[in-house]
């Protein structure tokens, strides 16, 4: 009996042992899974603030271009702008303000002039994110740039279709870059 007895406690030890390295063993896998989780997280957001400061610049560039199409298809389906000429709301608005409010002579050639995007503020949670950015715009006279005007925009974005746009951006009033 006290063979059966010593087979017995070595067999209770044995699964303990068992069970401590399985436990040992879910506690490693769950602190994995924990950081990669938060991995997971960290990348999504600087890929979520890249996206964004690319929004930002691409707004300034189609801007420039007089590509109106491509610059209202960066707002949301409800986005708007407001400015000095106004308020817009949808795509679509927002293209007709710009094509009215840049009106050029058929065949003419795009000005020549351009804003730099600066000090991009990005603050993202989840789906939807608010910056703010400063910008400066430039006429090009006998060859050389000149800053003309500079403001602040602020913004509040969104995750539309897998993709971020403008759900509201506020251009206030601009100021002489002179001054």
């Amino acid at each position: 009996m006290k063979n059966l007895s010593t087979a017995h406690t070595f067999a209770v030890g044995l699964v303990l042992g068992a069970l401590a390295v399985a436990s040992l063993g879910f506690a490693i896998a769950r602190a994995a899974d924990s950081s990669n989780a938060a991995l997971a997280n960290r990348v999504q957001r600087l890929e979520d603030r890249a996206a964004i400061e690319e929004l930002l610049v691409a707004y300034g560039h189609d801007l420039d271009k007089r590509d109106f199409a491509a610059y209202a298809s960066l707002f949301a389906t409800h986005g708007s702008w407001s400015g000095s000429i106004g308020t817009f709301t949808g795509p679509a608005a927002i293209q007709a303000a710009m094509e009215k409010a840049f009106k050029r002579s058929p065949g003419s050639p795009v000005p020549s002039t351009f804003h730099l995007m600066t000090n991009f503020n990005v603050d993202v949670h989840g789906d939807e994110a608010a910056a703010s950015s400063k910008w400066t715009f430039f006429r090009v006279v006998n060859g050389a740039p000149v800053p003309t005007l500079a403001g602040v925009y602020e913004d509040s974005l969104v995750r539309e279709g897998g993709k971020w746009r403008f759900l509201r951006r506020v251009a206030p009033a601009a100021q002489s870059a002179g001054k």
